[in-house]
Formats: structure tokens, C-alpha cells, sequence
């Protein structure tokens, strides 16, 4: 017998199962205008939990759907979710591009952050320890992630944050996708290189930025380009004209956390790390110094 499409907005799993035989326990994680997410388990005596993405696939990003896959499937990095396969399926009477990947249980840190503002320090020090390696790793690979925030960022069970959402992945080496940089990332987490100029001009440094301010945002209570604006306008203004105001973080003696958050965030990317393995070696003896032996 036949399977009937899906109707409304519910997915039809029972297709999917069909699609996909190797899996089974599909479940929708959730939706959006890009794609859907739906979790299963593998057919294997490892019964591996995985998220199956399917994309909505058109002439205008099927280049951009294509290098997200292809950014994720190279990158070996212990923070970002492993790739197990990827390609083109029918589904639903559409040809939609799929990508199957290591399944993170766990909330993301926009939800942590909404449930605790203010974060303890040991906990930033290990995000902004995955934030850098992750980084660091996309370095060695020529990507640059430019929409790292709270919300692309989930922490697991055992406490291991995890890097997510490479839709706005950037390859270094390949021509862009978006001349021009403007709309191109979160404000409040962007750079304005990113936010304003073209986009051949933003690397590393900004993720770093990005990094910066989650730091100063878990630290803080409040994002600290965002906060007391009215609108974009007031954001991008105090973006331009301002620097963040120096945190006093207990256990951070000397201000050396603080002084290392607005190294990254400084407006000029010039006055950045400019590399990610020269932030990541700074935070290093950050993290010896302040993190405090576990109870």
C-alpha cells in the first residue's frame, strides 16, 4: 500500500521510514523555512541516535545548503556534531537534500541563559573552551562559522557544549555566496565588518567577536551591545562609537578574563587575536589559572 503525503504541517514519518531503511524511531525535532530536523536510531547493534536534516531545496541555495554539508562533513572537531552521511532523497514528491549527523541530547545555551542570566565562571571558561576549539578547528579547515550565538550553541547531559547551525558557513577559499556582507549574521553577535563591509573581508575574527560576546553575555547577565538599545539603529551605533565596559568577575584577580574579552571584541578586527590558535593559546593559560578544581 501506498504512503499518503503529509498533511498540514505534520511530516510524514512513515514516508521518511520508507526513505530512510537503515533507520527507525523517527521523531520531528523541529522546522523552519530552511529545513526540518527529525531525530532516529540506527538498524545497527550500536542503536546510534542521529538527526536526520532534509532540506528545502531551490535553485538559490542549493550552493549554500551544498557547503554547509560539505563544512560540517570535513571538519574533526570533538565540539561539532559528526557527520554519518549525506546526499538527495524523494521525499514527499520533492527532491530534498539530506544530511544525517551524531544526534546531541541536551538544551541549547539560549535556554540556559534564559533560566540562569548570570552563568558561574567554571561554566563560561568550558563554553568559551569549546567556542575556541571549535573555532580554532574551522581555522585549519578555512571556514569561518559568522553565526556563532546562544542559540547555535547546545550543552548535553555530561556538560560538553557543542557547536551547531553552519548555515552561514563561510570558505575561505571558494568565491562567496554573499558579495556583500550586509544582514549576513545576528546583530549583537556579528561584527560590523561583517554586518557592513564586503564580505571577502570577514575571517576568523569574527567568530571571535562572536565569542567575545557570549562570553561577556554569560558573565554579564545581558548581551552588552543590545542592552539599553531601543532598536538595530541604537545597536549598530553603540557598536560603532563604543567599546564593551570592562567586567568585575570574582576570581578573575588582575582582570585578565575581562582584559582577554575585549581583546576579542574590539571594534577594529585589526586590534583582534588574529588567529584563532592565538586566542585559543592566550585562553589556555586563562583556563589553568581560573578554572576551579571540581568538587
Amino acid at each position: 500500500m501506498g504512503v499518503k503525503a503529509s498533511q498540514g504541517n505534520v511530516l510524514n514519518l512513515a514516508e521518511l521510514a520508507a526513505v530512510f531503511p537503515d533507520y527507525e524511531q523517527f521523531r520531528e525535532i523541529s522546522r523552519s523555512g530552511q529545513k526540518e530536523v527529525v531525530g532516529a536510531t540506527r538498524r545497527a547493534a550500536d542503536q546510534q541516535r542521529v538527526a536526520i536534516k532534509l532540506f528545502h531545496k531551490t535553485n538559490d541555495d542549493r550552493a549554500r545548503i551544498d557547503r554547509e554539508i560539505a563544512a560540517v562533513a570535513k571538519l574533526q572537531c570533538p565540539f561539532v556534531p559528526a557527520v554519518f552521511a549525506s546526499g538527495q532523497v524523494k521525499f514527499e514528491g520533492q527532491d530534498r537534500v539530506f544530511l544525517v549527523e551524531q544526534f546531541i541530547s541536551g538544551e541549547t545555551y539560549r535556554a540556559i541563559l534564559r533560566t540562569t542570566p548570570v552563568q558561574a565562571l567554571n561554566d563560561v571558561l568550558e563554553v568559551t573552551s569549546a567556542l575556541l576549539h571549535a573555532c580554532s578547528d574551522c581555522e585549519v579547515q578555512g571556514l569561518v562559522h559568522r553565526d556563532l550565538k546562544p542559540e547555535n550553541l547546545m550543552r548535553d547531559g555530561q556538560g560538553k557544549s557543542w557547536v551547531l547551525d553552519f548555515g552561514l558557513v563561510r570558505h575561505l577559499d571558494l568565491t562567496t555566496l554573499t558579495p556583500t556582507a550586509a544582514g549576513v549574521g545576528t546583530l549583537g553577535y556579528a561584527p560590523l565588518e561583517q554586518l557592513r563591509v564586503v564580505a571577502a573581508d570577514v575571517d576568523t575574527r569574527a567568530d571571535l567577536f562572536a565569542i567575545g560576546t557570549i562570553m561577556y553575555e554569560s558573565l554579564h547577565g545581558a548581551n552588552g551591545w543590545s542592552e539599553g538599545c531601543r532598536d538595530h539603529h541604537e545597536v549598530v551605533r553603540k557598536m560603532s562609537t563604543q567599546e564593551l565596559p570592562r567586567l568585575n568577575i570574582p576570581g578573575d584577580d588582575g582582570g585578565q578574563l575581562s582584559d582577554f574579552i575585549g581583546w576579542l571584541t574590539q571594534r577594529f578586527p585589526g586590534r583582534r587575536p588574529q588567529t584563532a590558535a592565538e586566542a585559543l593559546s592566550a585562553f589556555e593559560t586563562l583556563y589553568r589559572r581560573l578554572r576551579a578544581p571540581a568538587v
